[in-house]
Parts: C-alpha cells; structure tokens; sequence
C-alpha cells in the first residue's frame, strides 16, 4: 500500500479540516482519532474512510471493524498533523455525522445549558451512556463531534442521541418530560421522589441552570458538599446525579 507522506493529500486535508466546526458542518463529516475510539465504533457508524500510521498498521489489519470503508496508510508525521494530542496513537476515521434533528426523549434524558468546555462534554456523555440517560439535548453547548469531544467520550458519542435545541425546546422538555435542575438552591437529590424517566438539566459551572429552565423544571436538587466547597466540576456532578436518580 502507498504510504501518505504528504499534508497536500485530499483526504488527508479533509481530516484536518474536521477540527473546525464550519468544516464538520459544511461536509457533515467528524474526524474520530485513536485506537479505543476508532476500535469502539459500532457497525451503525456510516465511516467514509480510515487513516493509519505505519507502526499501527499491522495492529489495524488485525483489529479493523467490520466495515468496507478504504484505508490509506500514512506517515507518522502526517498522523501528528491530524491530533491535538502530543502523541497520537496512530489510528484515526472520518466519520458522517447523524441527522441530529429534534426528537422526544425515549426514557432518561439530559438537558446540558451552556456545558462549553469540550472534555466536560466528552465525559458526561460517557457517563450518561454507562448510567443509561441516551438522549442528550444540547443548548448553548460545546459541539458534540468537535475531537476532543468525541475523544473524551470513548466512543459514547455513537451511543447515545443528541440534537442542537433552543430555549423553546428546552423549556417544552424540562415541562414536558419530568424536568428535574441542578441547582445548589435546590431540595437534597437524596431526597427526590420523582417518576422516571427524567430530563435532567445540567448548566455550566460559572453559570448554572438558567432561571427560566429551573422554573419550569418539576423538581430543583442540589448535591451537598463538605469541606466549604462551593462547587463541582459540571462532568463530576453530572455522574453523580445521574446514578442518584437511577
């Protein structure tokens, strides 16, 4: 197989693109890089192409997801090129985004209000999926297929739902779909008597839940804490209210 040396390539350009959001929305593409994340995949992931560096290519041959997707081999350098990680693993795969249209909660839900911060994303998604909130309803948020995103996730991206909403949508959920808010004005989630499923609404860390989801949420918590501490990180408290309400 021809080895890819070059930044010029065609694919390799298009998966360098995908690390900014006009590109991953013009082409409907997202970039998923390392060997967990790209080894994870399920088969429903729509994969237009795979990139590997020279040292993983044995390992890839052996590990590759099912899929008829092509594979262009590069060099380690041109693999460097699509990472914002100081040493990537050597496997990457461009991947269709999925119609992330609006749609009713099939059972536990999370509303994420201004949740900016990339690794946090990640990582509540990969929490939700373990704990089984599925569906996953973004306002004012980081973008879901950004890299460090899909990364942080460990492949939960595929696993879960997610769509862009307004603050319309977020409120029709939240009095909808048995809304219950995270905030530190809140009764003790210890103590919630709630039917199931829920959407639970999380904010950011600077900001909180915004006034107008918390009053049309059914039920308001907060999570205690010890030791003067004013605050959890949004990723941290989002596991830990999640598996108080399962």
């Amino acid at each position: 197989m021809e080895i890819i040396s070059s930044n010029s390539n065609k694919f390799v350009k298009l998966a360098r693109s995908l690390a900014e959001k006009k590109y991953r929305d013009q082409t409907g593409l997202f970039l998923v890089e390392g060997g967990n994340s790209v080894y994870d995949m399920p088969d429903s992931a729509m994969v237009e192409f795979f990139l590997v560096s020279e040292r993983r290519a044995e390992e890839f041959e052996f590990k590759k997801p099912n899929r008829k997707a092509p594979c262009y081999m590069v060099t380690d350098s041109v693999m460097q090129s699509l990472s914002d990680t100081v040493t990537p693993y050597g496997v990457a795969a461009v991947v269709k985004k999925p119609d992330n249209i609006f749609f009713e909660p099939g059972g536990n839900a999370l509303i994420l209000d201004g949740v900016s911060d990339s690794g946090n994303l990640g990582t509540i998604f990969r929490t939700a999926a373990a704990a089984g909130f599925n569906d996953i309803y973004l306002l004012s948020s980081a973008d879901a297929y950004s890299p460090k995103v899909v990364r942080a996730s460990m492949s939960a991206i595929f696993k879960v739902r997610t769509a862009v909403i307004d603050e319309d949508k977020a409120l029709y959920l939240a009095k909808g779909y048995n809304g219950v808010a995270l905030d530190m004005g809140g009764e003790d989630i210890k103590n919630l008597k709630i039917d199931k499923p829920v959407t639970l609404i999380l904010g950011s860390e600077a900001h909180g839940v915004r006034d107008s989801l918390i009053k049309a949420a059914k039920k308001t918590v907060r999570i205690d804490m010890k030791n003067n501490m004013e605050s959890l990180n949004v990723a941290v408290a989002a596991g830990i209210a999640m598996y108080f309400i399962n």
